[in-house]
């Protein structure tokens, strides 16, 4: 007998499944043209994919611009090798306290460690999503916390074709129902023999089959219905093809995290991307990039024009010989057949529709990430602000999901660390009472937007030493010091090149004790070179006296 609850979840499932009827088709056109072993290309474990799918690609430009998107979007976001992005107290007021600076440093380098840890997953994870996320506009990640493992966490990216996923008012993902297929053994060891359902029993049990046959299983994490439990959410594994629920638990906090490029419908929680907007420009490079084949096969082998007077057997091979292929009066019978035409326009209408593909996927806005070598501080930081208005309204979004992310591995680790799994430093008094620690962005895209405070503060600073050559004085409403960490922040410059106030401090008292000591060396040094020029005269005085 079928389980009421599993039976309920698989009947919303297919409800929302439903409502995305459009944006499938459309994701599936993108990805016929650019992602070939998509998901939504039916790239089953039955299906005659590989050689089929790769041959209607005519063009592979899409097929690497989309690749190239998705790698500019990851070293824009989240680049691999950096910390793109620190914890810092909520409260300003301990922004240069000493011990919350040490706890926050170490804090994040112990994140940031797990994270890339190769147990996790985590860039395994981001790259197929980000990929995603430029074809089809909802990239997806599932963090599950682990226990008994080295690493707190495992990443995993989710295919789109998958998920179905609803949001709250706030617009964040609070429902969610994965389907995905598993072996029968797969199922035995995630959730036990005793928990699975007859048929899958009897795989497991078939010496023939090995228990590797496909069910479909259903992850459901939706608003906890149980308020006895401290769970935000409940987690339910179901068996479709029987109907059975596998596994029941609950989750602190939402395991899968979704973001969306652009929503254009209120009600659903997708939208358009990169790649539907290149979607048509895409097609007609295909289209371009077939016409310039034909065009070149004509050319290379012509069709051949025979007078009727031919009675011969042509022969276009190297080097052969047509008798008869020439009259007597030298009249050539056969001719290679002029179609006209213009194949360079083919080249450059392929040109173009390969130009638009590259603009609808930012290509050309990551592009101006390179600074010429011969640049002054000011021009890359106006070019740094003019790459931030391009480049910030898309992929500011993405930022939340991030932040989502950060949020969650913070939670796992502090209940690790509760449980006694873990060690991390502990969080200072002062920190804990006053609201603790906050996320900070230090991507290349947060450095873009500070970019254009540092390239104001350039200007202005600009303008003020003119007014300067007029009245010094008016310097002093300058702080050089603040002017130069803004400048730092902004290109990226790793925290351990500054120094920090206090020590900064500590080095302009040296200067100036070195100084003072200098000036009354040199005071002493006037004084005793004064003495020697004096005493002779005070001699010469002395003796007068004396007569």
């Amino acid at each position: 007998m079928a389980d009421s609850l599993a039976n309920d979840i698989i009947v919303r499932r297919d409800a929302l499944n439903s409502d995305r009827v459009g944006f499938r088709s459309i994701w599936r056109r993108v990805a016929e043209v650019c992602d070939p072993l998509s998901s939504f290309n039916d790239t089953s474990p039955s299906s005659k994919w590989d050689v089929e799918r790769l041959a209607k690609i005519g063009n592979s430009r899409p097929v690497i611009a989309l690749e190239r998107s998705a790698s500019a979007a990851l070293s824009l976001l989240v680049p691999s090798g950096d910390m793109w992005h620190d914890l810092k107290p909520i409260d300003d007021d301990l922004i240069d306290n000493k011990a919350v600076q040490q706890y926050t440093s170490a804090y994040r380098k112990r994140l940031f460690s797990y994270r890339y840890d190769s147990k996790a997953g985590f860039q395994a994870a981001i790259g197929p999503a980000y990929r995603e996320m430029m074809a089809y506009g909802v990239p997806c990640i599932h963090v599950e916390e682990q226990f008994g493992s080295d690493a707190p966490f495992l990443y995993r990216y989710i295919p789109l074709e998958q998920i179905v996923f609803t949001v709250n008012a706030a617009g964040i993902e609070d429902t969610v129902y994965r389907k995905f297929p598993m072996t029968a053994k797969q199922m035995a060891q995630k959730f036990g023999e005793d928990r699975l359902a007859d048929p899958v029993k009897r795989v497991l049990e078939d010496p023939k089959q090995r228990g590797e046959k496909h069910f479909d299983i259903i992850h459901a994490v939706y608003p906890s219905t149980n308020d006895r439990t401290d769970f935000a959410f409940d987690d339910v594994y179901v068996d479709v093809d029987n109907k059975k629920v596998m596994r029941e638990g609950g989750q602190y906090e939402m395991p899968y995290l979704f973001s969306s490029f652009g929503r254009v419908d209120p009600r659903l929680p997708y939208g358009y991307s990169p790649g539907m907007r290149a979607l048509p420009d895409m097609k007609a490079a295909h289209h371009a990039k077939r016409l310039l084949m034909r065009a070149a096969e004509k050319n290379i082998d012509p069709a051949y024009a025979i007078h009727q007077d031919f009675e011969g057997v042509l022969n276009i091979n190297a080097g052969a010989k047509n008798r008869g292929a020439i009259s007597s009066r030298g009249q050539q019978l056969v001719q290679p057949l002029a179609m006209g035409g213009n194949p360079g326009l083919g080249n450059e209408m392929f040109e173009m529709f390969t130009n638009e593909v590259n603009a609808s996927l930012y290509l050309d806005l990551f592009a101006v990430f390179l600074n010429k070598p011969d640049t002054t501080a000011t021009e890359a930081l106006i070019r740094a602000q003019e790459r931030a208005d391009l480049l910030s309204p898309p992929f500011e979004q993405q930022e939340a999901m991030l932040g989502r992310l950060v949020a969650r591995e913070i939670s796992i680790l502090n209940r690790k660390v509760e449980n006694g799994e873990i060690d991390l430093p502990a969080m200072p008094d002062v920190l804990r009472d006053n609201g603790g620690i906050d996320l900070e962005f230090t991507s290349p895209l947060s450095q873009l937007r500070r970019s254009r405070q540092a390239s104001n503060n350039m200007q202005a600073i600009n303008a003020v030493g003119q007014i300067a050559q007029y009245d010094p004085g008016v310097l002093d409403i300058v702080d050089f010091d603040e002017a130069a960490y803004e400048v730092g922040q902004s290109f990226g410059a790793a925290p351990s090149v500054w120094r920090d106030r206090e020590a900064v401090q500590a080095i302009r008292q040296s200067r100036a004790q070195q100084q003072q000591a200098m000036m009354a060396q040199q005071q002493q040094a006037m004084q005793v070179e004064q003495a020697a020029k004096m005493a002779p005269v005070l001699e010469t005085m002395a003796g007068g006296g004396q007569q």
